[in-house]
């Protein structure tokens, strides 16, 4: 088997470098590619990709404009190569040496897809109120549309098989992604298994990039997600014309998408 990583980066200069270091020292058990998308950044967070040395393991995927994360870990799952996919924040909030757990039920048969709560059998922890009563509303709206008892639909780390995650449709573009693609996976009848993971938020000041605007965009994709209808399992298409404007960036390769 083989893993790859999605790491979505939108202005992370301080962190991404070293974020990168330490998911590759992580021994997964398999082979790994991690897929690194910069959103047009403006800090000197691509300048920085760049400067890394050639590496088989990875692939930088450089977007002509910001898009949103949730368009980039769609890019990412239409790049993976791997039988198992994932998303890694590069803010370094969450700890890449805890991904082995994370892979284990899937690896071991006992499900499909695995989240990474921050807040199973640890309470509320270090976050910030604020972003925690937000996160239990909209988890429980969730919980109650699908009827199921999650704790954290919003959580970085979602790991799953690449092909569940090809059967997905997915449409969101910014952070309202992490409510599709749960709410999606709920209701085409995948069973969630929940691990808990350790969770060192940063500040508005450090670079916190949520609102509680991005509250109402989330409650949107839970209901309208609930409303529509079952994805039908084929591989959805490639991402349109729009992605033409990337720039795929490996160690052997450096070519205009198309």
């Amino acid at each position: 088997m083989k893993l790859s990583i999605i790491i979505p980066v939108r202005n992370e200069r301080d962190t991404v470098v070293s974020l990168i270091e330490r998911v590759r020292a992580v021994d997964c058990g398999m082979p790994k590619e991690l897929i690194v998308v910069d959103g047009a950044s403006t800090d000197g967070t691509r300048e920085a990709l760049l400067a890394l040395p050639p590496s088989d393991d990875l692939v930088l995927v450089l977007e002509d404009a910001a898009r949103g994360k949730g368009r980039a870990v769609r890019t990412g799952f239409e790049r993976a190569t791997g039988d198992i996919v994932m998303v890694q924040d590069a803010d370094l909030e969450l700890d890449p040496e805890e991904i082995p757990s994370l892979l284990a039920p899937i690896v071991e048969g006992k499900t499909d897809v695995v989240f990474g709560s921050r807040f199973r059998g640890r309470g509320k922890g270090p976050t910030p109120l604020v972003g925690y009563i937000g996160n239990f509303a909209l988890t429980w709206a969730a919980n109650v549309l699908f009827l199921t008892r999650l704790t954290d639909i919003l959580t970085c780390y979602k790991v799953l098989r690449t092909d569940v995650a090809r059967t997905l449709d997915l449409r969101c573009n910014g952070f309202d992604l992490d409510a599709e693609i749960t709410c999606r996976l709920l209701r085409d009848g995948h069973r969630i298994v929940e691990v808990p993971v350790t969770y060192n938020p940063r500040s508005v000041d450090e670079g916190k990039k949520l609102s509680p605007s991005v509250g109402w965009s989330v409650l949107r994709a839970i209901v309208r997600t609930r409303l529509s209808r079952r994805s039908s399992q084929t591989t959805v298409a490639t991402l349109t014309a729009a992605s033409g404007a990337e720039t795929v960036a490996s160690s052997s390769r450096r070519e205009d998408g198309s």
